[in-house]
């Protein structure tokens, strides 16, 4: 069977117009859901007025994001509470635990300007550093050591 031309340029035009080549996903991954899982999927979908792929792919680069976060919090929980754990085991002991501040900016070689993530303390006056805030941290030598911080206003008494 032949085709008219008016008839193959109407076959093409049909359906949607495919995406640049730069905009299309490179991967298609398809898995089995239960079908209880389904109608939530869609009933989410919907809700947000997002396709089902759309929202999955969501889905997935929160959960993978907040797992990473939840496991940078967990380690510097640890190094915190080990940190805690040798101060009382040397105290219990009888030896001193406390560094000057002036020791601390001892140990500092020079400092770098960033911008925090996590609250801190600042070294100097003891202010509380806050997430966001543009604050100066001292870069030691030694691995190990706490981070040493500094407000600008701290830094500039030096």
């Amino acid at each position: 069977m032949q085709f008219k031309e008016s008839d193959m340029s109407r076959m093409r035009r049909k359906g949607r117009k495919p995406k640049p080549e730069q905009e299309r996903k490179a991967r298609v991954i398809q898995t089995r859901v239960p079908e209880d899982l389904e109608s939530t999927l869609k009933q989410a979908a919907e809700k947000r007025r997002m396709t089902v792929s759309h929202l999955i792919r969501n889905v997935l680069e929160d959960t993978f994001t907040l797992v990473d976060n939840i496991v940078s919090d967990s380690s510097a929980l640890v190094e915190q509470v080990s940190r805690d754990a040798k101060k009382v085991a040397s105290s219990v002991r009888g030896e001193s635990t406390s560094i000057s501040t002036g020791d601390l900016l001892d140990q500092v070689d020079s400092w770098q300007e960033v911008i925090l993530n996590k609250p801190a303390l600042c070294c100097g006056c003891d202010s509380e550093l806050k997430r966001g805030k543009k604050v100066y941290r001292g870069l030691t030598p030694a691995n190990g050591n706490e981070p040493v911080w500094l407000c600008l206003e701290c830094l500039e008494n030096l």
